[in-house]
């Protein structure tokens, strides 16, 4: 496996990754900041991780986030 092959696979999969690492913890920042209770005694980074990590894939899947 070469650089360029393994830098487009990471690439590839960027838009999950930043789901991830960044659109989850925003949403669990916010849900904090606005004081929001969510069910059944879940944290805010687990509902953060489901969104992100679901708009990762979407984004990957389709090619755009919007």
């Amino acid at each position: 496996m070469t650089i360029k092959t393994a830098l487009r696979a990471l690439f590839d999969w960027m838009p999950v990754i930043f789901g991830i690492w960044f659109v989850a913890p925003v949403i669990a920042a916010f849900i904090v900041l606005s004081g929001v209770d969510l069910p059944f005694d879940r944290a805010p980074i687990e509902l953060g991780l489901a969104l992100g990590l679901g708009w990762g894939i979407i984004a990957k899947v389709t090619g755009r986030w919007i």
